[in-house]
């Protein structure tokens, strides 16, 4: 009952706040990123992926930390916290669905070259650090009305994040940049 009143204020408080943020936004690409953040909805293959993607990066000189969501009470205990890689889940999100984790903070607030949203449908919490991120070009793979990436990259529904990843490795090695 209370879930739609919930969001709706979720979506309002978010919107007043990309109107307040003020961040230099600038085309980038696998030659000129030097510092990469990834943002997924975890699941078990999201992870493994994620993580041979940062791989990926790593072997081109380019610095990545990811932050995954899990839409249950607890993080699984089989995932492994590291230095560039973490998760929250439902406690660390305030009532109305806000990221209150101080990694979480932090992350939005860390200015990457490049921001990539690997969430196949729009998830409250990822768009939450999408919006407001401080990255230079934000990279997603949904179309709503009110998404904040300046690169938008159109996948069918059924494209899984291995596809995605080729998809987005062959645009970003791909375009130029001035």
């Amino acid at each position: 009952m209370f879930t739609g009143l919930k969001r709706t204020i979720g979506h309002r408080v978010l919107k007043k706040r990309s109107r307040q943020a003020v961040c230099t936004r600038r085309f980038h690409n696998f030659h000129t990123a030097k510092t990469i953040g990834l943002i997924y909805l975890y699941t078990k293959e999201t992870d493994v992926q994620i993580g041979q993607f940062m791989r990926l990066l790593a072997e081109r000189g380019i610095k990545t930390k990811a932050v995954g969501y899990v839409a249950e009470a607890e993080i699984p205990k089989s995932f492994i916290i590291t230095v560039n890689k973490i998760l929250f889940c439902k406690p660390q999100l305030n009532w109305y669905g806000r990221p209150v984790a101080s990694e979480i903070a932090a992350f939005i607030e860390t200015p990457f070259d490049i921001l990539i949203d690997f969430s196949r449908v729009p998830v409250f919490p990822l768009q939450y650090i999408a919006t407001l991120s401080h990255a230079a070009m934000r990279v997603g793979r949904h179309s709503s009305a009110d998404n904040p990436y300046e690169f938008l990259l159109a996948m069918p529904d059924e494209a899984d994040s291995h596809s995605y990843i080729e998809q987005l490795t062959h645009y970003l090695l791909s375009i130029q940049t001035k």
